[in-house]
């Protein structure tokens, strides 16, 4: 094998590793969830019950494949928590005023995968995204607290997905959407996800995950 060719060689390896280093850039993710549940029974809302936001968060990392000097590719593994929370208030005549609160708590893996959109900010850079999420549930948390004339009552308990008592599908499956803001290596988005599967394991009874996400990622070597 001759000087030349292998010169040849080498040459092309180093340019094609400058090119896949400089299409594909690796962060890490950190943001502030905003989630709740959709529930309905045959299609409608169900009578005084009302899920309300409860604040969470998400960890995780991602990577980024330049398509073109506009369209990128941006694929992430996150631990994510979500969940709901439900207050209500009623009063009897002979017990009095009895409140209850709950908090449900769900630990998500996420996979989300984001096409997205680059628009030229001068220094910065403004990017429109939408894609797809997958969700593995890894478990959660429930809280109970009743009251009934000023004696409090609490509760816990823990959710299993995929179990016989919790009746709670694993898989979880949605499409996400937002936009976010680059700043030298720092891009920070807004963006909301719409669950697409029932989580119950019932015809009649359907249950989809819904949120907001505010977050931030710090891109190395960028």
């Amino acid at each position: 094998m001759s000087k030349k060719f292998l010169s040849v060689v080498l040459f092309v390896a180093v340019l094609s590793a400058n090119y896949a280093q400089a299409q594909f850039t690796f962060g890490a993710r950190a943001g502030f969830n905003l989630t709740t549940v959709s529930v309905k029974n045959d299609g409608k809302k169900i009578e005084n019950f009302d899920p309300k936001y409860k604040p969470g968060f998400q960890l995780g990392v991602v990577g980024e494949y330049s398509i073109s000097d506009n369209f990128a590719i941006q694929p992430g593994i996150l631990f994510a928590t979500q969940g709901y929370r439900i207050s209500v208030s009623e009063t009897f005549p002979l017990i009095g005023k009895m409140e209850v609160k709950s908090a449900v708590n769900f630990n998500y893996l996420q996979i989300p995968v984001n096409a997205q959109y680059k628009m030229d900010l001068g220094s910065n850079a403004l990017f429109l995204q939408a894609g797809p999420y997958f969700g593995f549930g890894l478990g959660g948390k429930t809280t109970l607290e009743t009251t009934i004339g000023g004696e409090t009552d609490k509760e816990k308990g823990d959710i299993k997905f995929g179990s016989k008592e919790d009746q709670l599908k694993p898989l979880d499956f949605g499409v996400g959407m937002g936009v976010s803001l680059q700043i030298d290596a720092i891009q920070i988005g807004f963006g909301y996800n719409l669950g697409l599967v029932n989580l119950y394991n019932n015809d009649s009874m359907s249950m989809n995950n819904r949120g907001f996400a505010l977050t931030a990622i710090y891109f190395f070597g960028k």
